[in-house]
């Protein structure tokens, strides 16, 4: 009997996960990726009282979840869902030992959380952040900061959170527990789905992106690391077939990304809805489709086309979805605004912009003392 390479590291990766199953657990007594310690309700313990949908990613280091904004209901019935954690919700995950949370969505955040808020969380210990556009050098970021957690001696865990706890986190931790638990592009993906509680379909930009990503060799940890991070995953997830691919799931209608995830037919200018692309040479509709965050049946949808439609140079498409490098601030041309990205300070971007630092902090309304974060938008003009 023949056993291939690829059967051994299977079989290897599911004694692993099976055995963590019996022998692992968190400081929540979680031992399992599926497992919710507080339910879609907002439910669990007292202590936790302000999330939803809230599962163990990395034992002590990474959990996942929603926001638990059921408290809006009453006075904006149409988006209370669709905004960052409440104060007491943070309050509650930073008494609990957590060291900080991170939004993954740009709605309400700088309404609900204005600059010297944030300080005087960072000054009690606690970093709340927004980043919603995950990125490689954002999710790099982050996972710079999950390395140093992971080898840390105190346990001061992030919570990483969307509205529900489904799509957006849940893509996050794809990335994640493909970094640092070793699983596959094709066990992550069914992972996400998953853990959607039903609602997988209709995904083609997320369900891509996982399917594409590939981890850091910096970031890579051994099987000692893993067996003290990791916890167990269902055998649907390791026995996974890799059946689906890129160009599938590009064929997928965007209807549910549209409707539960942050996208321009959830924003209230006409104009965000729907754009024109040009086509440009060596384009196809699966690779505009990637590019504009939507789906080659939604593309095709709305410009009366057959996907097996030939393009020309040239030819206009109309197209939604939320385009990865579309400034999230249009409200004026006079505005300019930078990335964060690794090793910058406020000089730096001063310099880099022509500009001085004191602009930049009265711009933003920050101080000079203030802790950059990969990601982070910050006003220079």
């Amino acid at each position: 009997m023949i056993i291939t390479l690829r059967r051994i590291t299977f079989l290897v990766a599911f004694l692993f996960f099976h055995e963590l199953c019996f022998a692992q657990k968190d400081v929540f007594g979680l031992d399992s990726v599926q497992t919710k310690l507080v339910n879609n309700k907002g439910e669990g313990p007292d202590s936790l009282f302000g999330v939803r949908n809230m599962r163990v990613v990395l034992n002590n280091v990474l959990y996942r979840g929603g926001s638990n904004n059921f408290h809006r209901k009453e006075a904006e019935p149409k988006t209370y869902n669709s905004h960052p954690l409440p104060y007491w919700g943070l309050s509650n995950l930073r008494t609990s030992g957590f060291g900080g949370a991170i939004y993954l969505y740009s709605k309400y955040f700088d309404q609900d959380y204005p600059t010297p808020m944030l300080d005087s969380l960072q000054e009690l210990g606690f970093n709340y952040r927004c980043l919603p556009d995950l990125n490689p050098d954002v999710v790099k970021g982050i996972f710079t900061d999950l390395n140093k957690l992971i080898y840390a001696q105190e346990i001061a865990p992030i919570y990483i959170h969307c509205w529900n706890g489904w799509h957006q986190s849940g893509m996050l931790s794809a990335f994640t527990l493909m970094q640092f638990c070793g699983i596959s592009n094709q066990q992550a993906l069914k992972y996400w789905e998953q853990n959607t509680d039903g609602n997988y379909k209709g995904f083609p930009a997320v369900k891509s992106k996982i399917l594409e990503f590939k981890p850091y060799k910096e970031f890579q940890t051994d099987s000692i690391t893993r067996a003290r991070i990791c916890p167990c995953m269902t055998e649907s997830v390791l026995k996974v077939k890799e059946v689906e691919s890129i160009s599938e799931i590009q064929n997928e209608g965007d209807a549910g990304q549209n409707s539960m995830m942050e996208s321009p037919t959830s924003k209230t200018s006409d104009e965000s809805k729907t754009r024109t692309h040009v086509v440009r040479s060596g384009e196809t509709l699966s690779s505009i489709a990637k590019e504009e965050n939507t789906s080659v049946k939604s593309i095709c949808e709305k410009n009366n086309i057959k996907e097996t439609s030939k393009l020309k140079v040239g030819q206009k498409l109309i197209v939604s979805g939320n385009k990865t490098n579309q400034p999230k601030d249009n409200s004026s041309n006079n505005k300019k605004y930078y990335t964060v990205k690794s090793g910058d300070t406020l000089s730096k971007i001063a310099s880099k912009n022509k500009t001085s630092v004191s602009k930049i902090c009265k711009l933003n309304n920050i101080k000079e003392s203030k802790t950059l974060h990969v990601g982070e938008k910050i006003r220079v003009r």
